[in-house]
Protein backbone atom coordinates (compact mmCIF):
# COMPACT_ATOMS: atom_id res chain seq x y z
CA UNK A 1 0.00 0.00 0.00
CA UNK A 2 2.84 2.40 0.78
CA UNK A 3 3.99 2.33 -2.83
CA UNK A 4 0.54 3.07 -4.23
CA UNK A 5 -0.04 5.94 -1.82
CA UNK A 6 3.30 7.48 -2.72
CA UNK A 7 2.55 7.04 -6.42
CA UNK A 8 -0.83 8.75 -5.95
CA UNK A 9 0.80 11.75 -4.27
CA UNK A 10 3.39 11.95 -7.00
CA UNK A 11 0.70 11.81 -9.70
CA UNK A 12 -1.18 14.63 -7.94
CA UNK A 13 1.98 16.72 -7.77
CA UNK A 14 2.59 16.17 -11.49
CA UNK A 15 -1.02 17.15 -12.20
CA UNK A 16 -0.65 20.35 -10.13
CA UNK A 17 2.62 21.19 -11.87
CA UNK A 18 0.96 20.76 -15.28
CA UNK A 19 -1.93 22.99 -14.20
CA UNK A 20 0.51 25.63 -13.01
CA UNK A 21 2.43 25.40 -16.28
CA UNK A 22 -0.83 25.87 -18.22
CA UNK A 23 -1.64 28.95 -16.12
CA UNK A 24 1.83 30.36 -16.79
CA UNK A 25 1.52 29.76 -20.51
CA UNK A 26 -1.81 31.62 -20.55
CA UNK A 27 -0.15 34.79 -19.24
CA UNK A 28 0.66 37.06 -22.17
CA UNK A 29 2.77 40.23 -22.16
CA UNK A 30 3.93 42.59 -24.87
CA UNK A 31 7.12 44.62 -24.76
CA UNK A 32 8.35 47.26 -27.12
CA UNK A 33 11.40 49.36 -27.81
CA UNK A 34 11.39 53.02 -26.84
CA UNK A 35 10.83 54.09 -30.43
CA UNK A 36 8.01 51.51 -30.79
CA UNK A 37 9.65 49.97 -33.87
CA UNK A 38 10.13 46.51 -32.31
CA UNK A 39 7.42 44.66 -30.39
CA UNK A 40 7.86 41.34 -28.60
CA UNK A 41 5.14 38.99 -27.32
CA UNK A 42 6.09 36.58 -24.48
CA UNK A 43 4.04 34.09 -22.53
CA UNK A 44 4.40 33.39 -18.82
CA UNK A 45 6.99 30.70 -19.48
CA UNK A 46 9.18 33.36 -21.12
CA UNK A 47 8.65 31.75 -24.50
CA UNK A 48 8.81 34.11 -27.46
CA UNK A 49 5.38 34.00 -29.08
CA UNK A 50 5.98 36.63 -31.76
CA UNK A 51 8.12 39.57 -32.76
CA UNK A 52 7.19 42.54 -34.91
CA UNK A 53 9.90 44.66 -36.56
CA UNK A 54 9.20 47.88 -38.43
CA UNK A 55 10.52 47.72 -41.99
CA UNK A 56 12.62 50.84 -41.46
CA UNK A 57 15.01 48.74 -39.33
CA UNK A 58 15.56 46.04 -41.94
CA UNK A 59 18.37 47.65 -43.90
CA UNK A 60 22.00 46.59 -43.25
CA UNK A 61 22.82 50.15 -42.16
CA UNK A 62 20.29 49.80 -39.32
CA UNK A 63 21.63 46.47 -37.99
CA UNK A 64 22.94 48.00 -34.75
CA UNK A 65 19.67 49.87 -34.18
CA UNK A 66 17.72 46.67 -34.82
CA UNK A 67 19.81 44.75 -32.28
CA UNK A 68 19.38 47.47 -29.66
CA UNK A 69 15.64 47.71 -30.27
CA UNK A 70 15.17 43.94 -29.99
CA UNK A 71 17.09 43.91 -26.72
CA UNK A 72 15.07 46.84 -25.37
CA UNK A 73 11.74 45.28 -26.38
CA UNK A 74 12.69 41.94 -24.82
CA UNK A 75 13.78 43.64 -21.59
CA UNK A 76 10.50 45.57 -21.50
CA UNK A 77 8.52 42.36 -21.99
CA UNK A 78 10.48 40.57 -19.25
CA UNK A 79 9.88 43.39 -16.78
CA UNK A 80 6.16 43.35 -17.55
CA UNK A 81 6.11 39.57 -17.21
CA UNK A 82 7.80 39.71 -13.80
CA UNK A 83 5.21 42.20 -12.57
CA UNK A 84 2.39 40.05 -13.95
CA UNK A 85 3.77 36.91 -12.33
CA UNK A 86 4.13 38.61 -8.96
CA UNK A 87 0.44 39.59 -9.06
CA UNK A 88 -0.67 35.99 -9.43
CA UNK A 89 1.91 34.39 -7.16
CA UNK A 90 0.34 31.98 -4.70
CA UNK A 91 3.11 31.22 -2.22
CA UNK A 92 1.08 28.66 -0.30
CA UNK A 93 0.32 26.65 -3.44
CA UNK A 94 3.99 26.77 -4.47
CA UNK A 95 5.06 25.54 -1.02
CA UNK A 96 2.62 22.62 -1.26
CA UNK A 97 3.90 21.69 -4.71
CA UNK A 98 7.47 21.75 -3.41
CA UNK A 99 6.53 19.70 -0.35
CA UNK A 100 7.24 22.47 2.11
Amino acid sequence: MFGLEKFGKMAETVKQAKQQQDKMKAIQVFGESRNHLVKIHLNGLQELVSISIDESLLSPAKAKDLKNDIMAAYKDAQQKLQKELMKGLDLEQMKKMLGM
